[in-house]
Formats: structure tokens, C-alpha cells, sequence
């Protein structure tokens, strides 16, 4: 906008920019407000109230840095000791953090297995810590996250439990069945240090 060849578009913006100091349904307010949380909130916001360029790779950079917030934070915790999805994730179903060539994510392998439609969903749907098992729905339904499939009794009815200890036969058949698609989280699961 600001390289705009309309002399329209420009006065429209210098109006806006000078609406955003005192009605914060503006857009430049509404712009403004969304560099809240940044690590150069300060320089991005006074670059735009200024109408000078804001430079990208900074913001882009700065950017990233807020969205991986919640990844350096999962990473210091344990999925039994914090019950929180993305932490869960990130210890146990995560994809390695670094791809191909240096890329900062990699697709996870299942998605290229030729697998029917319900095992993909389901698969996606464990990993993301959105299932059935008692660990999950005993937020919904209240109750016990303790296994009800197995003799064990009193262990939680978590990810860990039934890709490595349930006994019960029909979880053990579905492990060995989709045992390729489990191999990388056998690689790299991080065991926490919470005892069973």
C-alpha cells in the first residue's frame, strides 16, 4: 500500500493511520494490535504508524519465534505430570523437529502409506490427542483415566499405555497390525522420567 500509485489509497491509509491513536476499530489499530506479544512489538508499530516499511524478515523471524512458543514450552514437560494436548504430542506423537534438508517440519510418514481412509483418521486423531481413550474422555464424561481394557488397573489410559503396555488382546492386535506405522514413535519417544 504504501508503494501504491493511487493517490486514493494513500490518503485512505494516512486517514486510517491517524484514526488508529483514538478508535481502535481501525484497521491500522486493529494491524497495530496484532504486533502485541512480538519480541519487536515496538519497532513493527512504529514502523507502520509511521508509514515506513516494516522490514520482513525481522517480523517474519519474530513471528516464528511466538508461534514456537508453545513447542519450547511442551518441551520441558512431562505428558503424565501436565495434561495438556500439545505437550502429549510433542513427547510422544511428534514428528522430528528438523525435515529434509533442513526444513523446520516434516510431514509425518503415515499420511504416505496407502491406508484406508478410517485407519489415516484415526491414526491422525491418536496423535493429535483427539480419541477415545479414558485419559481424553474423562475431561467430557468425568470419571477415571485409569485403563479398563487391561488387568493393570492403575495406570492411566494415556498414549504411552496402549502403544507399550496394555494387555488387553484386542489393543495388542491393533499394535501389531499398525506396528510400521508406530516405528518412529518407538524411535524417538522421549520416556519421561514419571514412574508407572
Amino acid at each position: 500500500m504504501l508503494n501504491s500509485n493511487s493517490e486514493t489509497l494513500r490518503r485512505v491509509l494516512k486517514a486510517d493511520l491517524y484514526f488508529a491513536s483514538f478508535d481502535s476499530s481501525c484497521w491500522s489499530a486493529q494491524v497495530s494490535n496484532a504486533f502485541n506479544g512480538l519480541q519487536s512489538s515496538a519497532m513493527f508499530k512504529q514502523k507502520m504508524l509511521r508509514a515506513t516499511q516494516v522490514p520482513m524478515q525481522e517480523f517474519i523471524c519474530d513471528l516464528r519465534f511466538k508461534h514456537l512458543k508453545v513447542w519450547r514450552e511442551a518441551g520441558f514437560s512431562c505428558p503424565r505430570a501436565v495434561n495438556k494436548k500439545a505437550v502429549t504430542y510433542h513427547k510422544w506423537c511428534g514428528s522430528s523437529e528438523s525435515g529434509p534438508r533442513g526444513s523446520p517440519f516434516s510431514i509425518p510418514s503415515y499420511l504416505y502409506k496407502d491406508l484406508d481412509k478410517h485407519v489415516l483418521r484415526n491414526f491422525s486423531r491418536f496423535r493429535l490427542r483427539a480419541h477415545h481413550l479414558r485419559v481424553e474422555s474423562c475431561k467430557w464424561h468425568g470419571g477415571s483415566s485409569i485403563c479398563d481394557e487391561c488387568e493393570c488397573g492403575e495406570v492411566q489410559d494415556d498414549e504411552k499405555h496402549v502403544l507399550f503396555f496394555c494387555k488387553c488382546a484386542e489393543v495388542c492386535e491393533l499394535r501389531m497390525r499398525y506396528r510400521d506405522l508406530f516405528e518412529g514413535m518407538f524411535k524417538t519417544a522421549r520416556v519421561c522420567s514419571f514412574e508407572l
